[in-house]
């Protein structure tokens, strides 16, 4: 699907089915890694992703965007808050970028509590070089620039934090 089509699908409102897909493709990478993962319900509060082993879960959260996006983007709370209930262990979340019909999706798998800390802190250096009047957007963005994609690269494909998150126990299947 070429970057306009998926941008005429999100302005029809179908920008939900974008991210449902991106759940599903982090479950499907979870599974082929032999780690036991489903969705949670719909609109579950601080989880998407539930991974777990048969002593240990993780909680996984999923943010989609197609190349017709260049940033990932939330909607801050009215408090300034993104995340709530963020454990500082056990507790990811995955950008998946969807960059067309016929390519793998590229996955950045990172610590809830340190990109809750980047995003805030990109967002302080905006309202930083804005004129007062308009440093009120409760937007959070990352990926557009190049030092974002500096960042992130540090987190590319690291399905290894989920999949060792258990110190002595391995998700990913090694248990007796």
């Amino acid at each position: 699907m070429a970057s306009s089509t998926y941008q005429g699908r999100i302005k029809q409102g179908m920008g939900t089915l974008i991210g449902n897909a991106g759940e599903y493709f982090v479950v499907a990478e979870l599974l082929r890694r032999y780690v036991i993962a489903d969705l949670a319900p719909r609109n579950a509060p601080w989880v998407d992703v539930l991974a777990t082993n048969q002593d240990k879960s993780v909680r996984i959260r999923v943010k989609t965007k197609t190349d017709a996006a260049r940033d990932w983007v939330w909607n801050a709370r009215p408090d300034g808050s993104i995340y709530l209930g963020i454990l500082q262990s056990d507790d990811f979340t995955v950008l998946v970028d969807i960059a067309g019909e016929h390519t793998h999706p590229t996955y950045f798998i990172i610590p809830t509590a340190k990109l809750n800390k980047r995003l805030d802190e990109l967002h302080r250096r905006w309202e930083e070089g804005k004129s007062t009047r308009s440093r009120t957007s409760r937007m959070r963005r990352i990926g557009r620039s190049e030092e974002d994609r500096q960042w992130l690269g540090q987190y590319g494909e690291r399905w290894d934090f989920i999949t060792t998150v258990a110190s002595d126990r391995q998700l990913a299947g090694q248990n007796d």
